[in-house]
């Protein structure tokens, strides 16, 4: 079913896909058969939303001039946009009885007509069903780069970003920094108040940690009880700040376990990409850092520069 949300158009598509009118002088579309059939034909050939958006953006011009095209699905967190925006715009819900698959919204420089927005209810019909199938194929892959317990990002999501993030960074001349981070004594929780708890320590944890960052920045359970939080356009100082904000945040958790109340604490290793850096040089930096912070008494934020001033010091007595 398509949905008008915000417009004056007055049709909507049941599951047979056919545009039933709520008025009865509500116009009907006026699409050459034809034109359906190919819009079908091309929508069937990818799984990828973005593709899915552009074929149709392109093809549905041959019957409704339309400026630019955006669609929105909150929870799977996805933003995308075809063309222009313009002053007026029409928007639909895209459902079925058992699916929602977002909102599309058409933008145009003038007001859509009564007969267009029929035609533009006839052409949703033939996107219903690729599009769920292509937010499934998205869900899916989601799921192979997402730890299954925390909803962070798993090793092979790490790898994949990490090494792209690194490369535009230097490329565009733009700061990089990844804390590492520690759930400290957490094998004591397992031993004292049993795997459950654990589990339940962790997820929030990574919950904590995702909501002390910034939409731009990552998060990806690195292995155990270590997390990895990719921060974008984050110089030393600004991630300090982000590590700090974090570790005060996970400090403040409270657990009900079986044996009482819980609480946690992490310790924080820091590092800047510097221009000699690749991947792994970055990440044993901040693990460097971390095994600091660990040995210094946990609970703590400790960075590579404040580590390599440690060991001048050192060198130097």
């Amino acid at each position: 079913m398509v949905s008008p949300l915000h417009s004056n158009g007055r049709a909507q598509l049941r599951e047979d896909k056919a545009v039933t009118s709520i008025g009865e002088l509500a116009p009907k579309p006026d699409l050459r058969p034809e034109l359906l059939l190919k819009l079908s034909g091309k929508l069937q050939t990818t799984l990828e939303l973005s593709q899915l958006l552009e074929i149709f953006f392109r093809e549905i011009q041959q019957a409704v001039l339309v400026d630019g095209l955006s669609y929105n699905h909150a929870g799977n967190n996805i933003l995308q946009s075809q063309g222009k925006t313009s002053p007026h715009s029409v928007s639909y819900r895209l459902q079925t009885q058992q699916d929602y698959m977002g909102d599309l919204t058409f933008h145009r420089s003038t007001r859509f007509r009564e007969h267009e927005l029929a035609n533009l209810e006839g052409l949703l019909t033939t996107l219903v069903y690729p599009m769920r199938n292509a937010l499934r194929y998205h869900e899916a892959l989601a799921a192979a780069f997402r730890d299954p317990l925390t909803g962070a990002g798993n090793r092979v999501a790490l790898d994949k970003t990490l090494s792209r993030e690194l490369e535009l960074a230097k490329r565009h001349g733009q700061q990089l920094s990844v804390l590492m981070l520690d759930l400290d004594y957490f094998k004591q929780v397992n031993d004292q108040h049993g795997h459950s708890t654990g589990d339940k320590v962790l997820k929030d944890a990574a919950d904590c940690i995702c909501s002390c960052i910034r939409q731009t920045d990552m998060c990806f359970r690195y292995g155990g009880e270590e997390f990895l939080v990719m921060l974008s356009s984050a110089d030393q100082s600004g991630a300090l700040r982000i590590a700090e904000r974090i570790r005060m945040s996970i400090a403040a958790l409270i657990f009900n376990a079986p044996k009482g109340e819980l609480q946690i604490s992490a310790s924080i290793g820091c590092a800047t990409l510097r221009g000699d850096d690749d991947r792994d040089s970055l990440v044993q930096r901040a693990d460097k850092a971390l095994y600091q912070a660990k040995h210094g008494g946990r609970n703590r934020v400790i960075s590579d520069v404040d580590m390599a001033f440690s060991e001048l010091e050192q060198a130097a007595e």
